[in-house]
């Protein structure tokens, strides 16, 4: 097993890293072979404390996830590779409850397709967001702390708000951005 220090925090030892590198292993494969066993994963998953994963959704994970603490993954989702995702981060379903129908109450009513939502490869997801599912979140782009997302989201841009909305594009230029797509492509 080849360890990668590039993201070790600074100040840590390499020896206390490795030995949480082990321990990150082995709590993975027990969350996604004992607890939650109908989460597929490939590679390298990093999974805080208190996240949870609702039973019979389909939910695919890539290489280099994190999800932070207290995150709640309640939809179908497919997480691409190097994905962070601080704390408290939801995916929850877009048509968990119909309203429109009258003499109906909510609470009897049927649930709607949610579709998937996909996370694509090197995103980040800030704080206490929330996405709301069968959308799609570019490669490249970064949702901040506390948006709602509520559409899809293009490659390389920087979204917030309630209802999220674009803020900025990541890169300065055209040109930065089809570099880095046409790197995140190479992986």
């Amino acid at each position: 097993m080849k360890i990668d220090y590039h993201n070790m925090p600074q100040g840590s030892s390499k020896t206390k890293f490795a030995l949480r590198y082990i321990m990150n292993i082995i709590r993975t494969w027990y969350l996604f072979h004992i607890k939650y066993p109908w989460v597929k994963y490939n590679g390298f998953i990093r999974v805080m404390p208190h996240t949870t994963f609702a039973k019979g959704m389909k939910i695919k994970i890539g290489h280099n996830v994190q999800f932070g603490p207290y995150c709640n993954i309640a939809t179908d989702v497919t997480f691409g590779n190097n994905i962070l995702m601080a704390g408290r981060v939801c995916f929850v379903g877009k048509n968990d409850h119909q309203f429109q129908v009258p003499r109906l109450l909510i609470w009897n009513s049927q649930r709607g397709n949610n579709g998937i939502t996909i996370i694509e490869d090197d995103v980040w997801i800030g704080h206490n967001s929330t996405i709301v599912g069968g959308l799609t979140i570019g490669k490249g782009s970064i949702i901040a702390a506390g948006a709602v997302v509520t559409q899809n989201i293009p490659p390389c841009e920087i979204w917030g708000g309630v209802p999220a909305k674009k803020i900025k594009n990541r890169f300065k230029s055209a040109e930065d951005t089809h570099e880095h797509l046409n790197f995140l492509n190479t992986l």
